[in-house]
């Protein structure tokens, strides 16, 4: 399970999140200022702040208990793995949690790096940039010499008195004066038309950019399976195959590797059945369930069993069990750890 995307929603949704494991993130607004140097002017923006100290929330667990519709301590267990993932890289060479930076180790002292890229995702302010300022054109100066005297006044000239004839004293009516408003060039117009076409295609693709990483299941895409049984312990010592034990005509099982190890193992077996085709519907039904059942073989006796997950300690054997039978839909009654003492290899 790709934790990083919750991760990110709920530093989206409150500002801040607690990771179990790993610190506490959260979201610091830094106000819009202008750069003398640059000559531009910078919209506010989100700072994302990283404390190495984690605090007592679940409120990750709880969030993805909800979105993912599993039990809290299933949640809390994801989260365990993912942390101890997370800090095993960053002590080799650095990680990275999508969408949000890297974590490194620095004199011992986990350290976060915001990416470049995560203020520009910020749904607050989205999609607002840096914006260039025009210079402003200078007006000419004027003298202010006092030696230099202004022209004086020029009085008009005082009209002649003519005679008027009737004909001028006789009153017109003239049409009043139509006025035109000025028409923006041509070309302004085509240029303001293609900017607005523009800045609509780009807000176009980023939205539909944000929804497919988010809601990939708007455009049919299944999200990943979430949940993962580990098995720890030696590689499996390799044995041919019996071919005449195969199934008669059923549907095929897939096989898993051979169940021979060279110490006593620890099964979380779901189930024993005398036919093959019981067995395919019910590992069918714990794949819907998320989960990776299949068939156990070089066992004692005539039945078929299916197994959920294999392990050498029996403390993580038992704790995955609990985890596995607060999975809705799961009968904790078939749920059991069986162990299996080591077999000699002819």
């Amino acid at each position: 399970m790709d934790l990083a995307i919750y991760i990110n929603e709920l530093l989206g949704l409150n500002g801040e999140v607690n990771v179990p494991g790993i610190g506490f993130f959260s979201q610091k607004r830094i106000s819009g200022y202008y750069s003398d140097s640059e000559n531009k002017f910078y919209p506010p923006r989100h700072e994302i702040v990283f404390d190495a100290q984690p605090r007592e929330n679940d409120g990750l667990a709880d969030y993805i208990s909800q979105k993912k519709k599993i039990s809290p301590a299933s949640a809390k267990y994801f989260i365990e793995k993912y942390a101890a993932g997370l800090k095993q890289e960053a002590t080799i060479q650095g990680t990275a949690i999508t969408g949000l930076g890297h974590l490194f180790y620095e004199y011992s002292t986990l350290t976060f790096k915001a990416d470049k890229a995560a203020s520009g995702n910020d749904p607050a302010f989205y999609g607002l940039t840096a914006v260039k300022a025009q210079p402003v054109a200078k007006q000419p100066e004027v003298s202010a010499d006092p030696q230099i005297a202004p022209p004086a006044p020029v009085a008009d000239p005082i009209p002649e008195l003519k005679e008027t004839s009737e004909e001028q004293l006789k009153p017109r009516f003239d049409p009043p004066p139509v006025y035109q408003e000025e028409e923006e060039p041509e070309e302004e117009k085509k240029s303001i038309t293609w900017i607005i076409i523009l800045l609509v295609v780009i807000i176009a693709l980023l939205c539909f950019g944000v929804a497919y990483q988010y809601k990939p299941e708007w455009f049919g895409k299944s999200r990943s399976v979430d949940t993962t049984i580990i098995i720890k312990g030696p590689p499996p010592v390799a044995k041919k195959l019996d071919t005449n034990k195969i199934a008669k005509k059923d549907t095929p099982v897939k096989q898993a590797a051979i169940d021979t190890f060279g110490q006593t193992r620890y099964e979380i077996q779901a189930g024993a059945f005398k036919t093959l085709n019981k067995v395919n519907a019910l590992i069918s039904e714990y794949q819907k369930l998320g989960l990776q059942p299949r068939l156990l073989t070089h066992t004692t006796g005539t039945l078929h069993k299916i197994t959920l997950g294999t392990y050498f300690n029996q403390d993580d054997a038992i704790r995955v069990e609990d985890s596995i039978k607060k999975i809705p839909g799961i009968n904790s009654h078939d749920i059991s750890i069986i162990p299996y003492n080591p077999i000699k290899v002819k």
